[in-house]
């Protein structure tokens, strides 16, 4: 496994903070399949930030 860099940390929270906003923004018009995806997308971003975060820092 390689070592992350900080930059890696900050691309994984801002990749959460686009789905996220994306996520309300497609709820306030009503796109359920597309929010269905984006959630689905989210955990997986999540899951990605959470394995950056265990990875030792350069």
């Amino acid at each position: 496994m390689t070592p992350t860099t900080a930059h890696d940390a900050l691309a994984a929270l801002r990749a959460i903070e686009h789905l996220r906003e994306a996520r309300k923004l497609l709820k306030g018009i009503g796109a359920r399949k597309a929010v269905d995806k984006v959630r689905r997308a989210l955990k997986s971003a999540e899951g990605a930030e959470r394995h950056v975060q265990r990875r030792r820092y350069l």
